[in-house]
């Protein structure tokens, strides 16, 4: 599952850009998101277990519908001090655009790309990458990289500028 692994680390990037200044929790809300949309993989496991199969699983919870749909569930499962629902909302839905756009980039997917406005058939991927590449965590180990020395150069620069008016 090395998209999965991938998901978590650019989601860890993105929360360390969008949320500098947030509480743990609200990172982790954003990281949750970045990986929510893949729980549709246990799901299909279990109902093939049964001999249950839901063919539309993988793709409605892969578009822009699930993606709101998972973001408000979500977020009802959560209560934290100083955030209001909206933002629990609005933090883990960016979690989850960040899937979307990070599976967009994916082939092969049916028929070539995922379904966002689904239950419309309208696919959208750039059919750059296998989903299965062993090297696809060195991606997200990259973006890691590239957002804690943004989040680096970004407090030096708040401390000398902090130095500067004192």
């Amino acid at each position: 599952m090395p998209d999965v692994f991938t998901h978590f680390l650019v989601g860890v990037s993105i929360a360390l850009l969008v949320r500098k200044d947030g509480s743990r929790a609200e990172r982790m809300l954003i990281i949750l998101g970045a990986v929510l949309i893949d729980i549709e993989r246990p799901f299909s496991w279990l109902l093939a277990s049964t001999e249950f199969y839901w063919i539309g699983l993988t793709p409605a919870f892969h578009s822009i519908l699930g993606a709101v749909f998972l973001s408000y569930s979500a977020a009802a499962c959560f209560d934290l001090e100083h955030t209001t629902f909206r933002e629990r909302v609005k933090l883990i839905l960016i979690g989850c655009t960040v899937h979307l756009l990070l599976d967009m980039t994916m082939y092969p997917w049916e028929e070539r790309g995922l379904y966002l406005l689904y239950p419309l058939k309208i696919t959208f991927s750039f059919n750059l990458l296998w989903p299965d590449f062993w090297w696809l965590p060195v991606f997200g180990i990259a973006s890691l990289l590239v957002a804690l020395g943004i989040r680096y150069l970004m407090t030096l620069t708040q401390s000398s500028k902090a130095e500067r008016d004192s």
